[in-house]
């Protein structure tokens, strides 16, 4: 389970998410330093982004994680779950679940901090797939995803397009509901942060999509799902 400890305020707070790229950052610079970095084979790294997207979570809806929730409470988060797609069982970061509807809102977290060029096809068409198969699964599925990219790689030196990246992060977009297309997520995130700054920020000229953003993520995968699951009566926020 997540050890980072992030005291958030409401909304979202630029120092906050800065505090989690410094720990990200300390992290990278502690793995290997061979071809693979250690902390970023074994999740470690990502995990920290995890953790911050569960306490966001838990702060916007009251939702309690699976073992804090009481016997009462008809919805709770969970981590690291796998879940049946349509052809088969998919691995899924965050999910907010209903005891008896099943999972209502799901969160991928990716991070490519290096090898961008190598690995970011990869990581696209795996992505796609994990959307169609869920979302054909369960097509009221409010489905996010968030990608986080260096400005520049902190451990050698790479040169990659975002403006490029991110012409194919709009195409899976901003599905509008559950007749849209299966292969789109409710919302993308592209985080682009520069790593080599000392604390750690996020850069404001990419994304240029504001949908794209990370300051908008929560905030706005939540309201579709209150909107999407309001007749149910289960969303109290």
């Amino acid at each position: 389970m997540y050890f980072f400890v992030l005291i958030m305020t409401k909304g979202f707070n630029e120092k906050d998410f800065s505090d989690v790229m410094s720990e990200m950052k300390r992290l990278l610079l502690a793995g290997d330093k061979g071809q693979y970095n250690s902390n970023v084979k074994n999740q470690t790294v990502i995990r920290i982004l995890h953790s911050y997207l569960v306490k966001s979570l838990k702060e916007k809806t009251g939702f309690k994680l699976k073992e804090e929730a009481k016997e009462t409470d008809k919805v709770y988060i969970d981590t690291e779950v796998k879940l049946p797609g349509s052809h088969k069982l998919k691995n899924v970061d965050i999910a907010v679940i209903h005891k008896t509807a099943g999972p209502l809102m799901l969160i991928s977290v990716k991070s490519l901090m290096s090898s961008i060029t190598n690995n970011f096809t990869n990581d696209f068409e795996a992505a796609i797939g994990d959307a169609t198969s869920l979302h054909e699964r369960y097509p009221y599925l409010v489905y996010g995803y968030v990608i986080i990219f260096p400005k520049e790689v902190l451990k050698r030196d790479e040169s990659y397009d975002l403006v490029y990246y991110e012409k194919f992060l709009r195409q899976i977009n901003n599905r509008e509901d559950e007749d849209d297309k299966p292969k789109k997520y409710e919302r993308v995130s592209m985080v682009v942060g520069d790593f080599k700054s000392n604390p750690p920020r996020i850069i404001k000229e990419n994304p240029s999509e504001k949908s794209l953003r990370i300051e908008t993520f929560i905030d706005e995968l939540c309201e579709i799902l209150k909107q999407r699951y309001e007749m149910l009566g289960i969303v109290k926020y």
